[in-house]
């Protein structure tokens, strides 16, 4: 096998990991919120993006500008989403996070990622050396693609 198809298989099977793992404890983390999936994909993209308006959101979601408008109600009752007037037109409701929506999604990203905190006790002081070089050596070259 060549040391290319070798790193991709290596590569794919890492990610599918990485993937699973993640997802797995950030959709426990959802499903104990109480909210649904396309709620926290409005809540991350707020998070990500900063402030929208209910058509992006809408767009972002691929639904209908009726439907984002409903499961926006839903955010601003639970007060995790701010909805007023847009600065630059009065007939535009701006979205924004409130400070009780930004801590729901950090402890997300928290939960998603406690695993990997616990990665680095099952590997040796050389093993984490060499997998950080590699990693950073990986990030480069994924950052040159867009130059490409």
């Amino acid at each position: 096998m060549t040391d290319a198809i070798e790193f991709n298989k290596v590569l794919m099977e890492w990610s599918e990991r990485f993937i699973s793992r993640s997802m797995r404890n950030y959709m426990h983390f959802v499903k104990a919120s109480g909210l649904s999936l396309s709620h926290f994909g409005i809540l991350m993209h707020l998070y990500y993006r900063g402030a929208n308006d209910i058509s992006e959101m809408g767009e972002h979601l691929d639904i209908t500008v009726a439907a984002a408008s409903q499961l926006i109600n839903r955010l601003v009752e639970e007060q995790l989403v701010d909805r007023a007037e847009s600065p630059k037109d009065r007939r535009v409701r701006q979205l924004t996070l409130t400070a009780k929506g930004r801590a729901l999604i950090e402890k997300a990203i928290e939960v998603r990622n406690q695993w990997i905190e616990r990665l680095p006790l099952a590997l040796s002081e050389k093993q984490l050396k060499t997998i950080s070089v590699s990693l950073r050596d990986l990030i480069t070259a994924e950052r040159s693609l867009d130059n490409q």
